[in-house]
């Protein structure tokens, strides 16, 4: 039975998953570290969900149902239930290896209860064969994250009182990249330590969000996650002289999603005008140079 206290919150937000819900839970339950709460945040979803989380018996479950909101709303409230020390951010459609929570236990005890951390993966594609691993880390991934988010949401734990003092931004615009942006405001506070061993694996199927994103969607997307990034005084102090870089490089990855849609030559052009203007070193950059190609 978990502790009045435990060490670590789980938090599974999901949304019509029903179907392979079952699976990320039983895998989470097989953790070598069995001291946690699994919280399952049921984001307004419309299928049996609630029927299919309560047939697992086990009193480390809470399950809780809210309004639909995406999924920086539903991570927010699941952090809001927490009772651990650390937070964990789980995606319903992914597997949690059994070294999850004590490779990271272990990491604390000998450097210190640290603000937030990250784990390795792999990334399995339909058939079950590995097709990329994401664990090859230096201590600190501060720096990697101006350039690319390569943390999945699955691998990074935040101490509680971090975590409730920085909320995911809830704007559904941002979503699919409201954790990179998350990450990149504790980095702009904080070191991001690493642990390179692999403790889950991301499933790729044509479910995922990332797959399914419309060219306009991503448009509105990057333009917010720009436009935060501008605006954070803290991102500015901890990247001197690099918010122009990451500006002009939300714009390129607009202008290449758009001009391999083949029909928004205006609005592509428009915004590789505006990445120039953001840093025109851009311009020598790979996504701006195929963005040109793919434009003629």
């Amino acid at each position: 039975m978990a502790a009045a206290t435990p060490f670590f919150s789980v938090i599974v937000p999901s949304y019509n998953r029903a179907d392979i819900i079952t699976l990320t839970l039983e895998a989470i339950l097989r953790q070598e570290d069995a001291d946690f709460e699994l919280i399952v945040v049921d984001d307004g979803s419309r299928d049996n969900t609630e029927e299919v989380v309560a047939r697992l018996h086990d009193p480390r479950i809470r399950y809780f149902r809210k309004e639909n909101g995406e999924r920086g709303a539903a991570r927010n409230y699941g952090a809001r239930q927490a009772r651990g020390r650390y937070l964990n951010f789980f995606d319903s459609d992914d597997e949690m290896y059994p070294n999850h929570l004590r490779v990271v236990r272990e990491f604390l005890a000998a450097h210190g209860e640290v603000e937030f951390l990250h784990t390795g993966y792999e990334v399995i594609n339909g058939a079950g064969r590995v097709v990329h691993e994401v664990c090859d880390f230096p201590p600190l991934t501060n720096e990697l994250l101006l350039h690319d988010n390569q943390m999945a949401c699955n691998t990074v734990f935040v101490r509680r009182d971090v975590a409730l003092a920085n909320p995911f931004e809830e704007n559904r615009a941002l979503a699919s990249a409201e954790d990179w942006e998350l990450w990149l405001r504790l980095a702009s506070q904080y070191p991001f330590h690493s642990i390179s061993k692999c403790t889950f694996c991301l499933r790729e199927h044509d479910g995922r969000s990332l797959n399914t994103i419309a060219p306009e969607v991503v448009r509105l997307r990057d333009e917010l996650f720009a436009h935060l990034m501008a605006a954070n005084q803290d991102f500015a102090r901890r990247y001197p002289g690099k918010v122009p870089y990451f500006v002009a490089n939300r714009y390129t990855f607009i202008t290449l999603t758009l001009a391999l849609a083949k029909n928004r030559r205006l609005d592509t052009l428009r915004y590789l005008y505006r990445a120039l203007r953001a840093d025109p070193t851009v311009l020598w950059r790979r996504r701006f140079l195929a963005s040109i190609k793919h434009l003629f």
